[in-house]
């Protein structure tokens, strides 16, 4: 396990010299999204869809499943793209703190119970199923709103 806390000279997402590549799940269980709240930065405290970065070598649809496993427990295959979002944030003096493009996917648990409660990863505080007309009740990030109104979830 990487200890996050003491790589920060040498993290490359922060102030980067070229976008990274994230990628990002949607897996919908009767009417309600799965949630993770973030637990580092960019966005920590923020809920957003399970996700991370793309390995080096890694393909696309993989990433998604991994990232699904990794950060729920989920056993997942990719049903669709959910569609592609560019995050950049800027610090208060206008210089790029991160800049993402992050590619979504609808996906489909494969194995389990299809009841089973999602476990938060140690990279996030906490992990639920939410109801789409509760969505805007939740500190959502803006990247995972703006997904949401293009789909038409919970912000039609």
């Amino acid at each position: 396990m990487v200890d996050r806390e003491n790589l920060s000279a040498f993290d490359t997402r922060k102030y980067p010299v070229r976008p990274h590549v994230g990628v990002g799940i949607l897996l919908v269980r009767d009417n309600h999204l799965l949630l993770v709240k973030r637990k580092y930065n960019p966005d920590a405290g923020y809920w957003s869809i399970p996700g991370g970065h793309l390995d080096l070598g890694e393909k696309v649809e993989l990433a998604a499943v991994r990232e699904a496993f990794e950060e729920t427990g989920f056993k997942v295959k990719v049903s669709k793209l959910a569609g592609i979002i560019n995050k950049i944030m800027y610090d208060n003096s206008g210089k790029i703190e991160y800049h993402y493009v992050l590619i979504n996917y609808f996906v489909e648990q494969t194995e389990g119970d299809p009841n089973q409660l999602p476990k938060a990863a140690d990279d996030a505080l906490d992990a639920r199923f939410v109801p789409f007309d509760q969505l805007k009740s939740y500190k959502l990030t803006e990247s995972l709103i703006e997904l949401l109104k293009q789909l038409k979830i919970g912000y039609d």
